[in-house]
């Protein structure tokens, strides 16, 4: 009889240890994929960030490598161009026209090279002399 309450008590710790461990098993894996989650979000985070952080330097004059600065002034000339489109809508919007159309052309050049003037205004050109980085 006691050799069997014996098998009986080690097979229940046997149990019970393996569920401890599948536990553990358990938590560490969810430990691990909060870990990757975190790093991915970051890593995204880090993303999103590297344009602006790319466009202030090259606004600052920071020498670029070719590629990088002909992406730059293409997406400023067409910020500039976007604007002045969004602000032309804005005046024709403003001004209705009564008639057909062609008295409200005017006005809305007018607001596009105004809105032209102000984002040149707002953003400032990359300097002649460019800098190196320092690391």
């Amino acid at each position: 009889m006691a050799n069997f309450t014996e098998k009986v008590k080690s097979a229940w710790f046997k149990c019970v240890e393996s569920v401890g461990q599948g536990a553990a098993n358990l938590a560490d894996n969810a430990k691990q994929k909060l870990s990757e989650i975190n790093m991915e979000s970051r890593r995204k985070e880090i993303a999103a960030q590297l344009p602006s952080k790319l466009k202030e330097l090259w606004q600052n004059g920071v020498a670029l490598p070719e590629e990088l600065t002909a992406l730059l002034s293409e997406q400023n000339t067409l910020e500039e161009a976007l604007a002045a489109s969004k602000a032309a809508r804005k005046a024709k919007k403003a001004k209705p026209a009564l008639t057909d159309g062609s008295d409200a052309e005017a006005p809305a050049e007018e607001a596009a090279e105004e809105a032209v003037e102000a984002v040149s205004a707002e953003e400032a050109q990359p300097a002649e002399e460019t800098s190196e980085i320092e690391g």
